[in-house]
């Protein structure tokens, strides 16, 4: 999908109107489908718009410590997906008892800037605005990879809405563990809401794998070209 020319500046900006305005629409619905079939989780895929009061650094670049928080908030959806099969157990996870899941390591990786909106360019003869730099509105989407126990592997990805690309992806793991203890805990032993738990996490990591692997058959990465 080609780079989204909006009429005019406040057009641009309109995904901070209550309302959500619809020229996004065409956007966000190509993302979301292009994440369901990469084998992104649907039902927690997570929308979130930039402050730039807080998240913009001295290059009007999205600073680099704002994508932590777009991660953790992403994450925050997929435990919320859990509550369904934990009941009560879900309401202790929250309050730090029984079992629950802790982020053990991830890594970053940054694939392309996204600029705070400083300037406005007209396009000539056609009466249209291009945002240069653009407008950024986030789509984070989580993906299962690998399910034990005590623990599961994700890919969080980060989208940007206009550029309608990948501008960040975490890759790391989540250990559940024993909140008395600190020690890992197996979900199969403690039995009951946390056994449902495993075979939900397991059914989602199954999903995806194989969407993603349909994905990467279907979408083979380009060749670099030889130098």
């Amino acid at each position: 999908m080609p780079l989204k020319v909006f009429a005019n500046p406040l057009e641009a900006s309109s995904y901070s109107h209550p309302t959500a305005s619809c020229v996004y629409t065409p956007l966000r619905e190509n993302i979301v489908k292009t994440a369901t079939l990469m084998g992104y989780d649907y039902d927690s895929l997570t929308e979130i718009g930039v402050d730039w009061s807080l998240d913009q650094d001295s290059n009007n670049h999205v600073s680099v410590i704002a994508y932590p928080r777009y991660f953790s908030a992403g994450n925050m959806r997929l435990l919320e997906s859990f509550g369904g099969v934990m009941g009560d157990k879900y309401a202790d996870m929250l309050r730090g008892r029984g079992i629950g899941p802790m982020v053990s390591g991830y890594t970053m990786d940054l694939r392309r800037p996204a600029f705070y909106p400083d300037a406005i360019t007209p396009l000539a003869n056609i009466g249209a605005f291009i945002p240069s730099p653009s407008p950024q509105q986030f789509i984070v989407g989580n993906r299962l990879s690998k399910a034990l126990p005590d623990r599961y592997f994700i890919t969080t990805t980060i989208w940007s809405l206009r550029q309608q690309v990948i501008v960040a992806e975490f890759k790391g793991y989540v250990v559940f563990q024993k909140f008395e203890t600190g020690r890992p805990a197996n979900l199969i032993e403690a039995g009951g809401p946390y056994l449902a738990l495993y075979s939900q996490i397991k059914a989602k990591v199954e999903r995806s794998n194989e969407l993603f692997a349909k994905w990467e058959k279907n979408n083979p990465p380009k060749k670099k070209a030889l130098l």
